[in-house]
């Protein structure tokens, strides 16, 4: 186990579910750090399937996984730069990177490919919506005054990208780019924008991601080195298999892929499809009989939306 590295995920309720995949695509593609879940509520029922860990927490293979109870009232999409923060100084301050990773989100390369990423600087996706926002674009304009008015920052004119804040990989020495996403989700009440939901109002609003936007803030200001993919980077184009982003709704533990698509003509994305590839692993959130029953009924969708293009 490599305690030098540490990767982490937020969640409550049955994101259980994408908790266990993400842990098993992370182990079965090769990462042996610390994977740490901060958690909303009663705790995840699988945990105590696991294997003890004789240093606190649980083992899976290589992997120590450690628990964290989260009290907060903000949305937990707003809380991620409090919690990276919180690992690199209380939780595990021996690491010298943290990733972070949405529990609706799985690992579908080697680890050492990450380990490259980050050494470039903050490793970051593009978005689907937004992947690219010209210096002049509405939002960035609003963005570059809130963070001269309220943080005192000039954001990069020449970057052009908007990032997804699904997944980030950041080492020791960006902190600073944490610090400043925090204290610009920290000044969004000041403006009049609630943190206990995630997307008050309307994409009309210039912080409607609330999450997102000030993560571009943060990229936008950044001193430093962002290294980034496109919006390849989590399956929302062809192109490399780093992550998928099941970021539509419903989730993929959620959504019933015959109902989708006899009822709405909806296919079964690729991120859904490698969600159930990594349901299954040394992490088990449902009996063998519940999974074999859902991955049969999406095998099922993906034949049938071959010749099944109708509404109803």
């Amino acid at each position: 186990m490599n305690t030098s590295l540490v990767f982490c995920t937020l969640g409550e309720g049955d994101y259980h579910h994408g908790v266990a995949a993400l842990l098993n695509s992370l182990v079965r593609n090769g990462f042996t750090g610390v994977f740490v879940i901060g958690w909303r509520g009663a705790p995840p029922p699988w945990l105590e399937t696991l294997e003890r860990h004789p240093e606190g927490g649980w083992r899976v293979g290589a992997v120590r996984v450690r628990l964290e109870a989260l009290q907060t009232t903000w949305s937990l999409s707003h809380y991620k730069p409090c919690f990276l923060l919180d690992l690199l100084d209380r939780i595990e301050p021996q690491a010298d990177a943290v990733w972070y990773a949405d529990p609706d989100l799985v690992v579908d390369a080697p680890w050492t490919f990450f380990e490259r990423w980050v050494g470039q600087g903050v490793a970051l996706c593009e978005d689907n919506c937004f992947a690219k926002l010209a210096p002049h674009h509405y939002l960035r304009r609003a963005w570059a005054s809130f963070a001269r008015e309220r943080l005192g920052l000039e954001l990069d004119p020449t970057m052009t990208c908007g990032f997804n804040g699904g997944f980030i990989g950041v080492n020791r020495k960006d902190r600073g780019f944490l610090e400043t996403w925090r204290r610009a989700l920290e000044e969004l009440p000041e403006v009049g924008v609630p943190l206990e939901k995630l997307k008050p109002g309307t994409r009309l609003d210039a912080y409607f991601g609330t999450d997102q936007d000030m993560l571009n803030v943060a990229a936008l200001a950044h001193p430093d080195r962002v290294s980034s993919l496109g919006p390849e980077g989590m399956g929302f184009t062809p192109g490399v298999e780093v992550l998928w982003h099941a970021a539509d709704a419903p989730k993929p533990w959620r959504r019933n892929d015959l109902y989708e698509l006899l009822r709405h003509g909806r296919g079964v994305g690729n991120a859904h499809r490698r969600f159930w590839h990594y349901a299954e692993g040394p992490v088990h959130s449902w009996t063998p009989d519940e999974l074999r029953w859902r991955r049969l009924r999406q095998q099922i969708a993906v034949a049938l939306s071959r010749v099944y293009h109708s509404v109803s």
